[in-house]
């Protein structure tokens, strides 16, 4: 799922945007609807708690989830004599598991205010289901008396949330039964006594992978005994880290007083893991991380415990057949911008995904069919793009359920004013390539990152294309999944994946350095490459700050178009650069029919400094040229490179008066690792490593 801009979805029939303050983005594959606009189209509107939940299957094999509510304030509707129900399509029955995108994943327990409809879908006629999906829902932080919603923030319940949603619904809510939890946690907080206030002195690593068993590393003072109040909790990726989601039990390696470790989830009762400070919290408060994490990618869990799933040669051909229905195969844009998708991924992990014969139903079933589709008949909830749905089967080995992928199905919606083009959008327009592009990501089992410019980012501005694979991030988790398909315990004996064949870069590129020279006055920037296939020309692209995406064109120079020997070209950027100043660099590299590639950036330094710790090529394949800091070459350093958990994978000292050194990788499984260059007891410098073979 996506976000997109409220720019223009903020305005409506009653005024500003109602409720927390407007966020900038639009969450996962939702369109943005007001609280005025949910009450309306609402029959329901409860404050109520996830008291129950059992799964139950359709007749079309489709598991859901149906939750039964404990009401406490009914401020719209008339609750049905028989208790109110509520439906969600995910779910386990038995061996088989069900995750779908665009839903809010409620667990038992879970409490917040429900803006309810009729259920006409599901396999309860007298259940209910979410208006506008996920956003039917404002999940409550009982402890901390706060709310949030996919959009936005209420800091106070009963200070912001209840009012907002009264002049919404033009009424009062009525009480049914005490809100107890909520009235305990309204209450002025003590700490228990005896109890230490917690402090985190520090983690490492600072960058790790989320469900993949990485373990963070936490220490302190004050973390006291494990007990029921005792958690770490992380930005809330899903929602862009307007909420937290606490560690799962079982995430958890050691607790003691000054010291904690615990595995990075990428799913827990309300979200995965995302980039940004974590919390530590006890029962004698609560303290925030002194910087911030960085989640580099997600690879999804399900089951409980949370999981891996592996890919697996469902077709008999080495991957999965997709099949289109009547709607979508008749619709030729559409077809192209979702294999411009394919193939993006395709071509960076290999994973065979092809187009088959069309489906002879337009219908979502648990019937072996992978099938795209866009919804005519309302399945979809109202501003949802479309969905991802994953099918599961899972067998037990010595008490451990391993899960294969069996089945992926996509819905998009038919009403949506889609931009299927090349080109970019207008900026009315979705962009359904990127939509495309990041549903087959979660069909590659990736989770939501909060990390501008990657696919797998949880958000996209409206108008905007984001269709580029980030090399480090959604390639490598793509890679770290064929990985774990091929490489992890197979028990249960699945049909192993067989990969595409390696299809050649169009360009190799081989080097790409940038260094500050005051004299032009500006940066010079050089890049090499090995061999070119139909390369049109390279943009040399500039950022201040590489975290906003903003990167700007400051060059442009032909390439060589098809050549099979090494070629050598340069570029000038003639801003100056104050002392301190840092820019960032990168190719953009576009084939002579259109498609385009990005390599990885590079840091210059003002005042004549020059680059820092470089590495080519990126991805590398059999050993890494590395160039040092000339800062740095008068004192004996050391090269270390660290997997994505922070282990050590190799090392290696480096004399003084070096500038360049080699890093054999060819053993190395496919993934992301940090390359960290140290001098004396200076202060490491770090770049990310893709090894792709």
């Amino acid at each position: 799922m996506l976000r997109r801009s409220l720019r223009a979805a903020l305005l409506v029939a009653g005024g500003l945007f109602a409720g927390p303050r407007a966020q900038a983005q639009e969450t996962c594959m939702l369109v943005p609807m007001s609280l005025s606009q949910r009450a309306a189209a609402a029959v329901v509107v409860v404050e109520a708690r996830v008291a129950a939940q059992q799964a139950q299957a359709d007749a079309r094999g489709n598991i859901y989830t149906l939750s039964q509510l404990e009401v406490y304030k009914v401020f719209d509707g008339q609750l049905p004599a028989a208790g109110l129900r509520l439906a969600e399509p995910g779910g386990t029955l038995g061996a088989r598991r069900e995750e779908v995108t665009g839903t809010a994943e409620l667990t038992v327990g879970q409490q917040g205010l429900f803006f309810l409809e009729p259920d006409r879908h599901g396999p309860d006629a007298q259940a209910y289901r979410l208006v506008a999906g996920p956003q039917g829902f404002v999940r409550y932080d009982v402890a901390a008396g706060s709310a949030a919603e996919p959009f936005g923030r209420y800091q106070s319940i009963a200070d912001e949330l209840y009012p907002a949603v009264q002049r919404s619904t033009g009424q009062a809510p009525r009480e049914l039964k005490a809100n107890e939890a909520l009235r305990a946690a309204s209450a002025p907080a003590t700490a228990a006594r005896g109890s230490a206030a917690p402090v985190v002195g520090g983690f490492a690593p600072a960058l790790l992978s989320a469900g993949t068993g990485s373990v963070l590393t936490i220490t302190g003072s004050g973390f006291g005994t494990q007990d029921a109040n005792s958690k770490v909790e992380f930005l809330n990726a899903d929602q862009g880290g307007q909420s937290y989601v606490a560690a799962n039990s079982t995430d958890y390696v050691l607790w003691t007083d000054t010291q904690i470790q615990v595995r990075v989830p990428s799913r827990t009762s309300s979200g995965g893991a995302g980039s940004g400070a974590f919390r530590v919290s006890t029962s004698g408060g609560a303290a925030t991380s002194p910087g911030a994490l960085t989640i580099i990618y997600s690879y999804s869990n399900i089951g409980t415990p949370p999981a891996r799933a592996r890919l697996v040669n469902d077709d008999g051909q080495g991957g999965y057949t997709l099949q289109y229905d009547a709607s979508f195969a008749a619709n030729a844009p559409a077809r192209a911008a979702f294999e411009r998708g394919l193939n993006t991924w395709k071509a960076a992990t290999g994973l065979n995904l092809q187009i088959g014969t069309n489906a002879t139903s337009s219908a979502v079933a648990d019937d072996g069919v992978n099938i795209v589709r866009f919804d005519t008949n309302g399945e979809l909830p109202a501003n949802v793009l479309g969905r991802t749905t994953s099918r599961y089967s899972g067998c037990t080995s010595g008490g451990v359920t391993y899960w294969r992928v069996a089945e992926t199905d996509y819905s998009f919606s038919n009403t949506t004013n889609w931009n299927f083009a090349a080109t970019a959008p207008s900026s009315a327009q979705y962009d359904f390539e990127s939509v495309a592009v990041h549903e087959q990501g979660h069909a590659h089992q990736l989770g939501h990152i909060i990390r501008p410019g990657a696919v797998m980012h949880y958000a996209i501005a409206n108008g905007q294309q984001s269709r580029t694979l980030s090399l480090d991030s959604d390639v490598a988790a793509g890679l770290a999944v064929i990985d774990f398909s091929l490489n992890s315990a197979n028990p249960c004996n699945s049909p192993l994946l067989r990969l595409l064949a390696a299809t050649p870069l169009p360009v190799e590129l081989t080097s790409f350095v940038a260094r500050y020279e005051p004299g032009l006055p500006g940066t010079r920037l050089e890049w090499a490459t090995a061999q070119e296939q139909r390369s049109a020309y390279f943009a040399v692209q500039a950022t201040d700050d590489p975290a906003t995406d903003n990167w700007q064109e400051v060059a442009r120079v032909a390439a060589a178009g098809t050549s099979t020997t090494a070629r050598s070209y340069t570029a000038t950027d003639a801003r100056p650069l104050s002392a301190g100043q840092t820019r960032y660099y990168r190719l953009r590299q576009v084939d002579t029919d259109g498609p385009e590639h990005f390599s990885q950036s590079v840091a210059v330094t003002g005042a004549g400094a020059a680059a820092g710790l470089q590495a080519f090529p990126n991805p590398v394949a059999d050993v890494l040229q590395v160039r040092l800091p000339a800062a740095d070459n008068a004192t004996l350093g050391r090269l270390t490179l660290l997997d994505a958990a922070g282990r050590s994978v190799w090392q290696q000292p480096v004399p003084a008066g070096a500038l360049t050194a080699e890093v054999p990788v060819a053993s190395l499984r496919n993934g992301v690792y940090l390359l960290q260059w140290q001098a004396g007891s200076g202060k490491p410098e770090r770049q990310r490593i893709l090894v792709q073979h």
